[in-house]
């Protein structure tokens, strides 16, 4: 594994995250996107999901630089 891929990884959740927030959001002020109300919407997971795959990259990231 190389530090393209692990900052690929990290990239790639924090585009899902802003996809996830922006949803929400746009929900939130009635735009026209229909989704549940309460806490455990689909786009609160979309939000979380993104947020694991960040993480993922980020602690990849560290192994990956401590290990040089």
């Amino acid at each position: 594994m190389n530090l393209k891929k692990c900052i690929t990884t990290s990239i790639a959740g924090t585009l899902i995250e802003a996809i996830g927030m922006g949803l929400d959001i746009m929900h939130h002020v009635n735009i026209g996107i229909k989704s549940p109300e309460g806490l455990l919407t689909p786009f609160h997971g979309l939000i979380f999901v993104g947020f694991v795959i960040n993480f993922i990259g980020v602690l990849l990231t560290l192994v990956f630089l401590r290990r040089q």
